[in-house]
């Protein structure tokens, strides 16, 4: 670990391999780790392309990868995020905010919102996204929409019957 503090968010909707990437980033750099998951009338307001679990379904899968792969000692703490910057704005302990490549811009107004309101800027951490096997990055709205595509699919290779069956099987 080598900051004190730092601080991430996101939605964290259909936990997937790039939120576990991102994560074990800010667990490698931080003894405390602040991870911000959006609220639900916040993620609402992004109008994803996919549906968004409720925020304590969100919220609790985040905090138990967390526990899982925190070291000794280390401190995780799970906060609801309603704007974008959530305690990155205002708490002067923070040190740094880890971001994704596609997050890093806002990362880097919120740092710099920080010295507007005379703290110190946080250090802005920009992790490499996880690629899938098309070269893309994986993201929720990406897996979302493969996985309703797949369904899709497979409903219109049953007999009416079967795709109106209560079964899963």
């Amino acid at each position: 670990m080598i900051l004190e503090k730092v601080a991430l968010g996101g939605t964290f909707s259909f936990f997937h391999s790039g939120h576990r990437h991102l994560l074990m980033n800010a667990l490698e750099i931080g003894r405390t780790v602040v991870v911000g998951v959006t609220s639900d009338e916040f993620a609402r307001s992004f109008g994803k392309a996919h549906p968004i679990e409720p925020y304590e379904v969100r919220a609790l899968r985040v905090l138990r990868y967390c526990l899982r792969k925190a070291k000794d000692g280390q401190r995780i703490v799970i906060v609801p995020l309603d704007d974008v910057g959530g305690p990155a704005s205002s708490d002067p302990s923070i040190e740094a905010i880890i971001a994704t490549e596609e997050t890093a811009a806002r990362a880097i107004e919120v740092s710099l919102n920080r010295v507007k309101r005379g703290l110190k800027p946080a250090i802005v951490i920009a992790v490499e996204p996880v690629l899938g096997a098309d070269g893309q990055p994986i993201s929720s709205t990406r897996l979302w929409l493969a996985y309703a595509s797949a369904h899709q699919n497979a409903s219109a290779r049953c007999s009416p019957d079967e795709s109106t069956s209560q079964s899963a099987f």
